[in-house]
């Protein structure tokens, strides 16, 4: 009975303010107290009382007076299932359902872990592309405009600093 613990409070249910009540409230007060006091105590002991006999059913081993059945009904039982039998089974079947779980999610981890590489891979491997591009393609306009007249390329750059307004 060591696993269940009696109802503990943090605080108690019975404290408060009794210096505005009367004697008759408070009367009441204590009978209110008593009752709820007894409620915990038959809680307590019912939750106990079930806990004994759960663990007295455990402990028990069933079986069946086998000098009352027919010859029938005997061979039936030797053939079919036992209680330990479908237990054990079932046991077994739920650790491999649990093993299955796991394997599972790991796996489904490290397809998430993958295909988050693999976007990121993919998302430099575009950058430096369209870097690539917008750098060849800035730096052959600058070639063409250079080779065409050297003083355009100079009124070019002039004209991106000076805003238009200030041109006469």
């Amino acid at each position: 009975m060591e696993h269940i613990q009696s109802v503990r409070r943090r605080s108690s249910l019975f404290t408060g303010n009794q210096g505005s009540e009367s004697s008759s409230c408070s009367s009441e007060r204590a009978k209110y107290e008593k009752q709820l006091r007894a409620e915990i105590k038959e809680w307590n002991d019912l939750l106990r009382s079930k806990y004994q006999q759960l663990r007295q059913m455990q402990s028990k081993v069933c079986s069946v007076d086998q000098s009352l059945l027919t010859e029938e009904q005997k061979r039936y039982l030797a053939d079919g299932p036992s209680v330990d039998k479908f237990i054990s089974e079932t046991m077994e079947f739920d650790q491999a359902i649990e093993e299955y779980i796991e394997h599972k999610t790991l796996l489904l981890d490290w397809k998430a872990v993958i295909v988050q590489e693999a976007t990121a891979v993919v998302q430099i491997k575009l950058h430096s592309l369209v870097l690539d591009e917008l750098s060849s393609a800035s730096q052959q306009q600058l070639l063409q405009d250079s080779q065409s007249s050297p003083n355009s390329l100079k009124n070019r750059v002039i004209a991106e600093k000076v805003p238009t307004t200030c041109l006469p």
